[in-house]
C-alpha cells in the first residue's frame, strides 16, 4: 500500500510540473492580450451569473418540491450535486475559453482541457498572465463571490431537508 501511494505522489509531482512552467507572451501582444481577454471575461460574465441564477432557481425547486410534497432522495442529491459540483463549476467554460485563447493564439501552445470540475488548477495557470498583463479580472473574483453566496443559500435548503430525511435512510 506504502509502495502505491508513493508511486501516486512521484507520478502527481510530475503532472503538477507540466503546468508549472511559465513561458511569457510576448511584450508586442501584451495590450492586444489585456484587450481580448478583458473582453471575453465582460462578454461572458453576464452568462455565467444567470446560469448560476437558474442553477439556484432549479434547486430552489427541487428544495420547495421536498418540502410540499415530502422527502425524496433523488431531489435531495441533485440539491447536494448544485452545491457541491454544479454551481462551483459555472465558470468553467469562461475559464477554459480563456485558457485556449492564451495557450494557443499568444504561447502557441496546443491546448488540452484539464480533467477538472474545478477552475482552481485554470485559475492558478491564468494568474500569472492577468498579472503581467495587467488584465482587470475583478469580475472573475465577483463571479466566485457570487457562487459562494448561492451555495451558502443551497447549503440553508440542505440543512432544512435534512431535518426531514426519513431514519430509514
Amino acid at each position: 500500500m506504502k509502495k502505491i501511494l508513493i508511486l501516486f505522489t512521484v507520478l502527481f509531482s510530475f503532472c503538477l510540473s507540466v503546468f508549472a512552467e511559465y513561458k511569457p507572451i510576448p511584450k508586442e501582444l501584451s495590450k492586444q492580450y489585456k484587450t481580448e481577454i478583458e473582453n471575453i471575461i465582460n462578454q461572458d460574465y453576464p452568462i455565467v451569473i444567470n446560469k448560476i441564477d437558474n442553477y439556484q432557481k432549479q434547486a430552489l425547486s427541487y428544495y420547495n418540491d421536498i418540502m410540499r410534497n415530502g422527502y425524496d432522495i433523488g431531489k435531495h442529491v441533485s440539491l447536494v450535486n448544485m452545491a457541491e459540483l454544479v454551481i462551483p463549476a459555472a465558470d468553467i467554460d469562461l475559464y477554459a475559453k480563456l485558457m485556449r485563447i492564451t495557450q494557443e493564439k499568444y504561447l502557441g501552445i496546443k491546448y488540452l482541457p484539464l480533467g477538472t470540475d474545478s477552475v482552481v488548477p485554470m485559475e492558478d495557470f491564468l494568474t500569472p498572465y492577468f498579472k503581467d498583463n495587467n488584465v482587470n479580472s475583478k469580475k472573475l473574483q465577483c463571479i466566485i463571490k457570487y457562487e459562494k453566496k448561492k451555495i451558502k443559500i443551497l447549503e440553508k435548503y440542505l440543512k432544512k431537508v435534512q431535518q426531514i430525511v426519513p431514519d430509514n435512510y
